[in-house]
């Protein structure tokens, strides 16, 4: 295959030179046979940014021929008149390779420091998840272990009441790891591009209080308020990546802001004017019983009364690992990279900003159609 490559690339490259030089033959008496040699050079400099040390070569060795065969007096022979034409000849030779062959190890220099730096990334990054993991997924395996031993060990001399904060904190403890395996999972759909939204009529009401449902053990220290329109139509969305996402900003609240202050969510329709999205998706309800057949954003906003974020950080909340100096608090840094990947996978937007009172509010916004009331009703 290497040798198939090579001689693929002495092609390429002696067709360049000839191609130069038949454009600058035409040209020769008006421009002089000492100016195309530099052509020629500045040709032999471009392939050997992309070309193989043999491509270089052959280059750089054919369009010395070529420069001497149909450029230096006498023409058509590679016979020279003079001795300072055959000093540059002779010179041009020289420069011709070391030219190639510098360019050619300058790229490969390069490449051999991009593929540092990309290792050096890829071991940070390895560094960083291991580092995390090995603290968020001990700590609930541990909590589980430990709560199992003392129930299998001390079973009859347990209470009923110290018993069930025992099972309390294994069902805590596995929903924490569950939910841990569940953002590597994610992060390796996202970077693989294997989301694929499947978007159906959901009821925002439903997606959000389900969603809370599930946190219940997670959210019992923070009052949550949920802000809905009476007439809030069905939407289409994907729902359950659209319910992942809200679940990771509603446990990054509950983490990340004091006990007992209050966690909000609200959402509201906004009419697409400016064509802030577009679709082409079709649906499986007939084109006339789709509100205008008119693309709408639905804006769902998740914030709390914590400390917010540092405005230097804002920009790289949703970056992968990302985990706030301030915080101290554990967690892996998925959890706003998989927010910002699966809102993406729908065509949609995240932002994050600050409130003057405090604390940081995140908003969604997704292209939808929306579902007429009375149809809903039907």
């Amino acid at each position: 295959m290497k040798k198939v490559n090579s001689k693929r690339q002495i092609f390429v490259a002696g067709t360049a030179v000839l191609l130069v030089a038949a454009v600058c033959y035409p040209l020769a008496d008006y421009i002089g046979y000492r100016s195309v040699a530099l052509i020629l050079l500045l040709t032999v400099s471009i392939l050997a940014m992309r070309m193989s040390l043999a491509g270089v070569l052959a280059a750089a060795v054919l369009s010395a021929l070529v420069w001497d065969f149909f450029f230096i007096p006498p023409h058509f022979t590679l016979t020279i008149g003079s001795g300072e034409d055959l000093l540059l000849i002779v010179m041009y030779f020289i420069v011709a390779i070391l030219n190639g062959v510098i360019n050619y190890r300058m790229r490969q220099l390069e490449q051999v420091q991009r593929q540092k730096e990309d290792r050096d990334t890829s071991l940070k990054l390895y560094n960083t998840l291991f580092n995390s993991l090995s603290h968020e997924l001990r700590t609930p395996v541990a909590a589980i272990l430990g709560a199992a031993d003392m129930l299998q060990e001390n079973d009859l001399a347990l209470s009923s009441g110290q018993k069930k904060a025992l099972v309390s904190e294994i069902a805590d403890g596995a929903l924490r790891l569950s939910e841990q395996v569940e953002n590597l999972l994610s992060m390796s759909r996202l970077e693989a591009g294997m989301i694929l939204p499947k978007k159906e009529w959901c009821d925002v009401g439903d997606l959000l209080y389900s969603t809370l449902e599930k946190l219940k053990p997670e959210s019992h220290n923070h009052p949550v308020e949920i802000y809905l329109p009476n007439d809030l139509p069905l939407v289409r969305l994907d729902f359950g990546l659209t319910e992942q996402v809200v679940r990771n900003l509603l446990s990054n609240a509950f983490r990340h802001t004091p006990a007992g202050t209050p966690v909000r969510m609200a959402a509201k329709l906004v009419h697409d004017t400016a064509g802030h999205f577009e679709t082409t998706e079709q649906t499986d309800v007939p084109v006339q019983l789709v509100r205008d057949k008119m693309i709408y954003r639905l804006q769902i906003k998740v914030s709390d009364n914590g400390s917010g974020f540092p405005p230097e950080e804002i920009g790289q909340v949703f970056g992968k690992f990302y985990r706030s100096a301030d915080t101290v608090a554990g967690g892996t840094g998925l959890g706003l990279f998989i927010v910002k990947g699966f809102v993406e996978a729908q065509g949609g937007e995240v932002s994050l900003s600050n409130q003057r009172q405090g604390g940081a509010v995140f908003l969604l916004e997704f292209p939808t159609q929306i579902l007429p009331q009375n149809l809903h009703a039907s």
